[in-house]
């Protein structure tokens, strides 16, 4: 990265801008949230793989309605200074997207914080409805090097802002990468940076030497 200006920086949802794991946020019956949950454990149980998983968590939403189930904007606990953050970026000519496994229109609240796009998991809509139909994004550097490849940026000047263990691949594979607030070990040691506080301006005062003027 050395006199090199970011062109693009990426920040995944659970855990990272948001204090907790969006699905949780999505306003769909109690038993349903019930079932995410079982689905949740079952994983970190190992009775469940990462794939199979979400597959089976969002075909728990197949024939509900969008637009009443989106999470109100409100109700999520961002970081502190998200806003902030992505406006100095922006400002420093740094695309700023998320990139995460969770489902799009889950996600699509965020936008309003600055986000240019939101590479996801998409869930077909027919009519308004979820269907069972989907495209789960389990590896994070591939839809990261399409997206780059599709609109001319090089991944070796990207960022990766994360703390999952589904980060690290992504980590891997860009310029710089960020563990904020990382509870675990390969991501910690896997990332250029890692950085703890409640500010996603900390984040930034890491990335501001890799950005242009």
């Amino acid at each position: 990265m050395a006199g090199t200006a970011l062109e693009l920086v990426s920040f995944d949802v659970d855990g990272t801008i948001l204090r907790g794991r969006i699905l949780n946020y999505l306003r769909i019956p109690k038993e349903c949230h019930d079932q995410i949950e079982v689905l949740h454990e079952s994983y970190h149980n190992g009775r469940l793989g990462y794939d199979d998983t979400l597959r089976a968590q969002f075909s728990l939403l197949a024939g509900m309605k969008v637009s009443e189930i989106v999470p109100r904007l409100t109700d999520l606990p961002l970081v502190s200074d998200l806003r902030a953050t992505v406006e100095r970026l922006s400002l420093k000519r740094a695309k700023v997207v998320v990139l995460t496994d969770n489902p799009s229109f889950a996600v699509d609240p965020t936008r309003s914080y600055g986000f240019k796009d939101i590479i996801a998991s998409e869930i077909e809509i027919q009519g308004g409805l979820l269907t069972n139909r989907m495209r789960i994004l389990t590896n994070k550097l591939h839809a990261l090097r399409k997206y780059c490849l599709e609109n001319g940026l090089d991944t070796a000047r990207c960022a990766h802002v994360g703390d999952g263990f589904n980060d690290v691949v992504a980590f891997k594979g860009v310029g710089l990468s960020i563990a904020f607030n990382s509870h675990e070990e390969e991501a910690s040691r896997t990332a250029t940076y890692r950085v703890n506080g409640n500010s996603m301006l900390d984040v930034y005062r890491v990335l501001e030497t890799h950005l242009g003027k």
